[in-house]
């Protein structure tokens, strides 16, 4: 359990005025003067997300989320120069909009500055040593970069560039800072740190010239978080935007010119609609970064993405504004490094109006550090590459929380957590993460916007028009479970367990009819990503499958058998109800009389339901299960990765199945890995390339690789 940390001395402060505004960007000063090559340790918090230089480096992007009213405490060891100083820039980015890769809360900053026991800055409304300016650099209106996440990355410079990263800089008229007296309780980190190790393109590139068609950019319907503001997100009307992207990334056109090597010190000029385009050889998570000496005023794209559109970056199948625009004034030279992570394996640069020169084309790495073997001996090539892709896809998506992709919302979604909460504590023989990701859900009173009693579906996290997944929040039960029951959760957690879970069973008790099971479930009841999301209503027998594991879980952590009992009940009916004519059906609906009529809807991934929740033992059906181990799944609706293929995997291997579970895992993964070094969130590259469960493919390798070593 996090243990609550304190500052000395430090205040939470904003500057005055800026409270409550959308897409704010400040820099917090102090410069201190020490023996040479002191050491020191900077303890600082930030909402919504924080990057540190420390003379002229960068060292940290943070804060590690957690949820609301808490504020997780990074610690950073910096060491002074030769010459004892230590000049540290902070630079606080507020969205100032709900969104689902952090809570909207009042934006703040908080640090102290410490060597040894004595601090020697700290922030404060007078005094302190630090100071602040607001950053007019980063344009404020700007589009939004998802439905999911704040806004795209716009910026301004002039012709001194970043200037007040420069040595020896101090704000000539600071900003006036207040107290945030908005209540939070410190946390410690209690996760690693990020590796923040550099990554070079492949030292060859595409270049050519763009233009702009009006046409093709009319041909793409907008994105309703980007046209629909504020309706269906936060943020500023269209009309309203500085240097609108969405419309111009839709319209671009771009012609092949050929091959380049990249020069010795990737240094190559660019005019006015001139681009290149390079490759990082696989799916990457960081920030774009490179040298720009501006010759002449310019206008300039960083488009990025997974996988290239028609040989370029165009506009995204996963609803995101995949670029950076930064305009220069002539004579500037910067060291430009963007400000948030992104996801990619392509980076375009193009110059649209002026002429840059660039250098060090690159990618400042943002992933998990962590040491982690690379498997058992004996491997094939290819159960290989797959499990080095598994490895990269956990890297990039288990930080601070298990998030569902890098990209497109860097959310710490629940069942997603409970696959890649496996990896973890196979690679790491711990559960740090898991630890954090749980203790965020479990650390709030209430979640405002939500019904009682229920979590959100994602968190840290706004509840962006009200919805949830009930089902998720069933998962989140049965992890708390096997979370304890074999890996690691602290004793203390105790009381917050039996809080959040008993509000839980209250809330779905409330769905249960005269048969115990849960009918017309709330907001988005989710199966998975196939035919059998048609089938929810009334009732949803892979839910109340779900549910049945669920009440069990809850039992043991509740130790309260009355729940078993009623675990007991929910499977008796589905087995009234959901079995026919060999294997399980789908739904029930209500019809106009009252009367609950079962239909034909099944789907392949309703089986797997059953013998997952322990709906079905193994030797329950053997029929269906020699049915689906031999694939011949008939009438069966087809499951998706997500998370039927997955659980299929798992089955199969438990039950000593490895030719089969080898060929299917192989013939879905080796593709992914062999295009992207990443393992994606469909089947298809139709969402996102770099998904987080996804990484338990790993764990399913290494169970292959042990059971050929059986006798």
């Amino acid at each position: 359990m996090s243990s609550k940390i304190a500052f000395a001395q430090a205040q939470p402060v904003w500057p005055r005025g800026l409270a409550g505004q959308m897409n704010t960007w400040v820099s917090f000063h102090a410069r201190v003067a020490l023996e040479g090559k002191s050491r020191a340790v900077l303890r600082l918090a930030g909402a919504t997300m924080y990057r540190l230089w420390v003379n002229g480096a960068l060292v940290a992007h943070g804060p590690a989320r957690t949820g609301h009213r808490h504020a997780r405490v990074d610690e950073w060891p910096l060491t002074a120069t030769k010459d004892g100083a230590l000049e540290l820039v902070i630079e606080v980015s507020d969205y100032g909009v709900p969104n689902f890769a952090a809570t909207h809360e009042p934006a703040f900053f908080c640090a102290e500055l410490r060597v040894g026991r004595k601090v020697v800055a700290h922030t404060a409304t007078r005094g302190g040593g630090f100071t602040a300016e607001r950053r007019e650099e980063r344009v404020q209106r700007s589009e939004r970069y998802s439905y999911q996440r704040g806004f795209s990355e716009a910026y301004r410079f002039g012709a001194a560039g970043v200037f007040w990263r420069a040595p020896g800089y101090v704000p000539a008229a600071p900003l006036q800072l207040v107290k945030v007296a908005y209540a939070r309780t410190w946390l410690t980190r209690d996760v690693d740190q990020p590796d923040f190790a550099v990554r070079h393109p492949r030292p060859r590139t595409t270049f050519g010239t763009a233009g702009f068609s009006a046409k093709r950019a009319a041909a793409y319907e907008p994105m309703t978080y980007v046209s629909d503001v504020p309706k269906t997100s936060q943020g500023w009307p269209l009309q309203e935007i500085e240097w609108p992207f969405f419309g111009l990334l839709a319209g671009l056109t771009y012609r092949d010119r050929g091959i380049v090597p990249v020069a010795a010190g990737g240094r190559f000029t660019l005019k006015a609609r001139e681009w290149r385009l390079f490759d990082f050889g696989a799916i990457q998570t960081g920030f774009p970064a490179a040298r720009l000496r501006v010759k002449r005023a310019s206008r300039l794209l960083l488009l990025f993405d997974e996988v290239l559109t028609g040989g370029h970056i165009g506009v995204t199948k996963t609803a995101i504004v995949n670029g950076l625009r930064v305009e220069l004034a002539a004579g500037a030279e910067v060291d430009f490094t963007a400000f948030e992570p992104h996801t990619l394996q392509h980076l375009q640069v193009l110059v649209w109006e002026g002429e840059v020169e660039f250098a060090e084309v690159r990618l400042v790495n943002y992933a998990n550090g962590r040491a982690i073997g690379d498997g058992p001996a004996g491997l094939a090539p290819v159960e290989r590459l797959v499990r080095r892709a598994a490895v990269a896809t956990f890297r990039q998506n288990a930080l601070d929380v298990f998030m569902d992709c890098p990209s497109r919302e860097r959310a710490g979604w629940l069942c997603d957590s409970l696959f890649t909460a496996r990896a973890e504590w196979h690679f790491c023989g711990d559960n740090p993460i898991e630890r954090a990701f749980l203790e965020n859900f479990l650390r709030p009173t209430k979640f405002d916007g939500l019904p009682r009693g229920m979590v959100p579906m994602c968190y840290p996290a706004e509840p962006l028009q009200g919805q949830f997944i009930p089902n998720w929040a069933m998962f989140f039960v049965i992890q708390l479970d096997e979370a304890r029951r074999f890996r690691r959760l602290p004793r203390a957690w105790q009381p917050l367990i039996e809080r959040r879970v008993r509000g839980l069973v209250g809330y779905f008790r409330k769905f249960e009819n005269d048969l115990g099971l849960i009918e017309k479930l709330e907001s988005w009841v989710f199966v998975e990503w196939s035919k059998a999301n048609n089938f929810v209503q009334d009732v949803n027998f892979p839910t109340n499958m779900l549910y049945a594991a669920t009440l069990r879980s809850a039992a043991r952590l509740l130790g309260d058998e009355r729940l078993a009992r009623r675990a007991d009940r929910v499977n008796a009916a589905v087995r009234q109800l959901a079995w026919r004519d060999g294997r399980f059906v789908d739904n029930a609906v209500r019809t106009k009389d009252g009367t609950l009529e079962v239909t034909a809807n099944a789907s392949e991934v309703c089986q797997y339901y059953a013998w997952f929740t322990g709906q079905l033992a193994m030797a329950d059906e053997p029929a269906l299960w020699r049915r689906m181990v031999c694939a011949d799944y008939g009438d069966l609706h087809p499951a998706n990765a997500f998370i039927g293929k997955l659980v299929r995997l798992e089955l199969l291997i438990a039950n000593g199945e490895y030719a089969a579970a080898r060929r299917e895992l192989l013939a879905s993964f080796a593709p992914m890995a062999r295009a992207t070094g990443t393992l994606w969130e469909m089947l298809d590259s139709s969402a996102s390339r770099d998904h987080g469960f996804t990484s338990y493919v790993a764990v399913l390798i290494d169970r292959l690789a042990a059971a050929r070593k059986q006798p």
